[in-house]
This record gives structure tokens, sequence and C-alpha cells, in this order.
């Protein structure tokens, strides 16, 4: 018999079933719009308790105490830029060269008006690192130093200028008229000791036709014309003892009036010596006269010192004459015999 085989059927197996895709929300947009209201929201609500904290704080803050009023600092006075130094001293250096007065206006013009000044000598001092201008002042008639960084312009003047002192030689320079060589000219003469010549040689002549003739001694003879007193006398009273004023006579009354003046003026100020201790005074016995020795011895008591009354002359020596003294009495004996 025939065995026939039948095939065995294969097991079916389940198709893998396809993920399913996802979908998206429709309400992604509204979670979106409301993040971002909540994130609008955030900061309002933070600033609110924000501002609530600081109100508490300032609250609890005590108030701060009151400064005490400072005193209003006083007005510094303009000065000027270094360009601008730089420009009024060339000008005054010109002026200088030629001869000619200046007008000095001041950035302070309250404190310092307008004048026309006759420059003389231009330093730039090393304490202070400032420039400075030494002449005559018109306005004051006398010699003064100013500070070229506290002025705003320096005009020039035409001819002598204003307030220039006369009569003065034709063709004098305008910045030598006052104090100088305008008005009645002083000759002076004076003899300057040896330690200040070096001194005087090496320093600008401080007056028209200064001459210095040294002597033998080591000393110098020094000769000059001006027309100011005071100026004359300043320049002369700067070396204290080491200058003797010859000529003018005026001019040496006038330096030992201020030197009479400066004497009581250290006297007032010296405190008065303290008065010195007086001694006991001393009792001295008056010499006695010499008497002779009988007299003295026959006398018990000694004579007082002094006497409140003294007997006329005769009387006394009448008294004082020395007394014959007695005989002598011998008494003999005689024996019984």
């Amino acid at each position: 018999m025939a065995v026939t085989k039948t095939p065995r059927k294969k097991p079916l197996t389940a198709a893998p079933a396809e993920e399913p895709k996802p979908v998206k929300a429709k309400a992604a947009p509204a979670r979106k719009a409301a993040a971002k209201k909540a994130d609008a929201v955030e900061p309002k609500v933070k600033a609110a308790k924000g501002a609530a904290k600081g109100k508490a704080a300032k609250a609890v803050e005590p108030e701060p105490l009151a400064a005490p009023a400072l005193p209003e600092p006083k007005p510094i006075e303009k000065q000027a830029t270094a360009a601008e130094v730089s420009r009024l001293v060339d000008a005054l250096l010109a002026a200088i060269r030629e001869g000619r007065a200046v007008e000095f206006i001041f950035a302070d013009t309250d404190a310092n008006a307008p004048r026309t000044f006759e420059p003389r000598q231009l330093t730039f001092d090393a304490l202070s690192q400032a420039w400075y201008v030494w002449g005559w002042d018109r306005r004051y008639n006398a010699e003064r130093h100013h500070r070229v960084d506290l002025l705003a312009e320096v005009n020039e003047v035409e001819g002598a200028g204003r307030a220039a002192q006369g009569p003065y030689p034709e063709g004098t320079p305008a910045n030598q008229i006052g104090g100088w060589l305008g008005g009645e000219a002083i000759a002076v003469k004076a003899t300057l000791l040896k330690q200040w010549v070096f001194a005087v040689k090496q320093a600008p002549p401080a007056f028209p036709h200064f001459k210095l003739e040294e002597q033998g001694d080591g000393q110098a003879l020094v000769t000059f014309s001006a027309t100011d007193l005071r100026a004359i006398a300043r320049w002369a009273m700067q070396f204290g003892d080491g200058i003797q004023v010859l000529e003018p006579a005026r001019l040496v009354d006038r330096i030992k009036q201020v030197g009479a003046v400066w004497a009581g003026r250290e006297r007032q100020s010296a405190p008065a010596p303290a008065p010195a201790p007086k001694a006991a005074p001393r009792h001295e016995p008056e010499p006695r006269r010499s008497e002779p020795r009988h007299h003295a011895e026959s006398k018990p008591e000694a004579r007082p010192e002094s006497r409140p009354h003294r007997e006329p002359r005769h009387e006394r020596e009448r008294d004082e004459a020395p007394k014959a003294k007695p005989g002598k009495v011998e008494v003999i004996r005689f024996d019984r015999l």
C-alpha cells in the first residue's frame, strides 16, 4: 500500500503592526499663549513684592542726621593758563627791551584796578614756580612786584602814559620815569662794606647811573641818582650796618628816624627786667677818736657811738685834755730807837 506524504503547512506569522504616527495636538498654541501670559505676570508679581519690601525698608530706616553747615570756601583768584602766561611774558619782555610803559588789566578787576606800570625786571621764582614783574606802579607811586599769572591783559601805552612824574629829560625811556628819572634828581653817595661788594656787583643796577668803585681796604664807593627818597632809603636799609650813607643829609636823617622807630618798638615789645633784690643795709660803726689810755681806763663805761648833741669845740677840747696824775705820797716808817 502506498503511503502519501502530505505537506506540512507553515505557521502563519503575524505581520508587524505599523507604529501610529504622532498626531499634533491642536491645543499647542493655547498652551504657548498661557505660558507667555504667565511669564508676563511673574515680573509684575516680583516687582510688586520688591516695591513692598522697599516700602517696608524705608519705613524701618531712620532719617539721616542733618550735616553741619560748612563755611563757604574763599574764592580763588583767577589765574591764567600756561599759554596765556607765555603770551603775557613775551609782551612784558618786549616792553622792557623797548623802554615802554604798559597798562595792566587784572583778571580780578574788583580786587585790582587797571593801572599804568613801568616794568624794569622780569624774573621766574623757583619757590612759587611763577613769573614776577618788578617796576614802578604809577597807581601808588611806589615800587611793586606783580604776578604775571594774575594778569588778564598787558596793553601798550602810547608815549609816557598817564600819571608820569615830571619834569624828566627829553628822551627818557617811559619805563624809567617814575622813581628813577622823573622829578628832582637826588644824588646819592655811600660806602659799602666788603661783605656786600661782590653781591652788589653781581646784581643788576637798582637805579640809573649806578657806579661801584672799589677802594683799597676792600670797601666800595657807590654813587647813583634817583628821584624817590623812599625807594632810595629802602635800598640802603637792606644792607643794615653794612653801608654808610655819606650824601645827601636828608637821606641820613631818614634812616636815623626809621632806626629810632625800630628801637622804640623793640623796647616796647621787650619785657621789663625784674628788679634786683635789695641787699640788707649794713650797720657800720662810726670811727672812734683816739683817746689817751689813762683817760679811757679811768672811765668805767664806754661812750656812746653817736651823740645827739655835740658840744662846742673849745669846751670839747677842754674836757678831752689829759688830766695830770696825782702826786705819789711816800709813807716813811720810823722804827723806835
